[in-house]
């Protein structure tokens, strides 16, 4: 059978169980493309395969992303008995030390917005209200990137400080209560937007073409930005601090807050993981980088912890 055929057909066999199929269904449409449409599933070779899997650049995560897309797919068309046995190779290739997420201090923060004002960058649509406004809610949400480039103006209850995040990446939504502040940075964009006759309907942050904001427009004004402030670390290109890093910082900055302020955190992370939108714990502590802030209050909080147990 044609591969094209099968892979139109196990995108259609995902979707149906209620799944948007996105990015598996990319590298899907991706792996047909580079085999050839009009290839026969059957001739697909292993060197073929491997080939796809690894790619022209040094191994990263998204090998394992690719592999695991195509392990749902060769798992379809074996049960339909559109080949025998699966071309994935049988170990799992080692990767490279795992990316460390870069975690911004208050004063990177405050240099990445004082430099969105001075960068010059006339060739974007992303303006610098929209900017700023964007990064701030990021930061004081820990919301995904796509999650806050998604809003639209009925999403914002301003009024009673609060953000519905709708159909996010496991396909829930969620209720975000916002701080003071963030209220007032959002209000204060709207004011920046208010000649605009927008509807709820429309998406609350958009560019200087009044059109949503693509994620690749929003990801190359960072860059362009944060190395207008001049962040950067050892590593080359790909090691370079991210605009997804803002979830990570959000997460450590609120636990070391919790650290000094004496919190239950047994209590307190499953709450931070629920407003995350996480469906477990687990995936939340992938977040909780070891920063030396945070390896110092939990320090403290051990010591005191040892002390009290001593002096009972």
């Amino acid at each position: 059978m044609k591969l094209n055929l099968v892979c139109q057909q196990y995108a259609a066999f995902r979707k149906a169980l209620g799944e948007r199929f996105v990015t598996n269904g990319r590298y899907v449409k991706a792996f047909c493309q580079a085999m050839g449409s009009d290839t026969d599933i059957a001739a697909v070779s292993p060197e073929k395969v491997n080939a796809f899997l690894n790619g022209n650049g040094p191994l990263t995560t998204s090998w394992q992303v690719r592999h695991n897309a195509l392990l749902g797919f060769y798992r379809y068309a074996i049960s339909r008995g559109f080949v025998s046995t699966s071309p994935l190779p049988l170990t799992i290739s080692k990767l490279a030390a795992t990316f460390r997420p870069y975690i911004y201090s208050v004063d990177e923060l405050r240099r990445i917005l004082e430099s969105a004002e001075s960068c010059r960058r006339p060739r974007s649509d992303l303006g610098t209200s929209a900017f700023r406004a964007l990064i701030l809610l990021m930061y004081g949400t820990a919301l995904r990137t796509s999650e806050a480039l998604s809003l639209k103006i009925c999403d914002a209850d301003l009024s009673g400080a609060v953000l519905t995040i709708r159909d996010s990446k496991f396909y829930k939504s969620r209720l975000v209560p916002l701080g003071m502040k963030t209220v007032r940075i959002l209000t204060d964009y709207i004011g920046h937007r208010s000649s605009w006759r927008r509807g709820p309907d429309d998406f609350f942050f958009v560019g200087r073409n009044s059109k949503q904001i693509p994620i690749h427009m929003f990801e190359r004004a960072f860059i362009q930005i944060r190395n207008h402030a001049g962040l950067r670390r050892e590593g080359g290109p790909r090691n370079q601090p991210r605009l997804h890093d803002l979830r990570h910082t959000s997460a450590v900055h609120r636990l070391v807050r919790w650290y000094r302020e004496g919190k239950d955190l047994q209590t307190l992370l499953p709450q931070l993981s629920v407003y995350m939108g996480h469906t477990n714990l687990a995936a939340t502590q992938v977040y909780l980088s070891m920063t030396p802030d945070l390896l110092h209050e939990a320090s403290l909080r051990f010591e005191r912890y040892a002390m009290q147990e001593t002096l009972q």
